[in-house]
């Protein structure tokens, strides 16, 4: 498994433009703020370095039944990709996977009492740190979601996680591995779920793929 993750608040659209597909350039225009536009084209320009470390320069992506992205000329690869406020994640197996990247930031708790495993919102009560706690479900929940190729078709209360010395998948056959990790000083949390070994999260420099793009 490939998992990064990178900071694209300064991204250079006019250095990687060339990098990313014109389907994401359509897709990141829609956007009025630039900082989403950044996380839209940010993530296909570290997906597309991943790829570029196991030899794939030529990806054709697609969309499954329920529009989960993947590789129609590459099926034995699988990726997923996630984004929240300046970071983009990326993960890449040979078997499915799902990411999840979240900033850790204030929110109402009681949505993990109507929306969570009941097991899950007394995890969350019973943590000196609430807020950590929630964020380090979600990420969890919604990379088992992606990784089902299911995504929020899959409700959250139709199954539970259970954090540990290990983290185990409750209430459903248990077909993944978990990790999870509080990144960028503690102010993100990383989640990923997948059939294959779990590795440890590389925080890529953006600057260092727009070189490489520039040259």
């Amino acid at each position: 498994m490939l998992l990064y993750y990178m900071d694209v608040s300064e991204l250079d659209f006019n250095r990687i433009k060339s990098s990313v597909s014109k389907t994401r350039i359509k897709k990141s225009s829609r956007y009025f703020h630039k900082k989403d536009r950044n996380l839209s084209v940010g993530v296909e320009v570290l997906l597309n370095h991943a790829l570029d470390k196991i030899g794939i320069s030529n990806p054709i992506f697609d969309t499954g039944e329920y529009g989960k992205p993947y590789l129609k000329n590459y099926s034995d690869i699988h990726f997923n990709l996630s984004h929240s406020e300046k970071y983009v994640a990326c993960a890449v197996s040979d078997s499915p996977v799902g990411v999840d990247i979240e900033y850790v930031q204030d929110i109402d708790l009681s949505l993990a009492k109507y929306f969570f495993y009941g097991t899950e919102y007394g995890y969350i009560l019973n943590n000196n740190n609430q807020k950590k706690a929630f964020f380090e479900l979600w990420v969890l929940k919604e990379s088992y979601m992606k990784m089902t190729g299911l995504g929020f078709r899959l409700a959250l209360d139709e199954f539970c996680i259970q954090v540990s010395d290990q983290i185990e998948l409750i209430h459903r056959k248990n077909t993944g591995n978990f990790g999870l990790w509080n990144i960028c000083g503690g102010d993100y949390m990383l989640g990923v779920c997948s059939q294959s070994r779990i590795t440890e999260p590389v925080l890529i420099n953006l600057q260092d793929i727009e070189n490489v793009i520039g040259d």
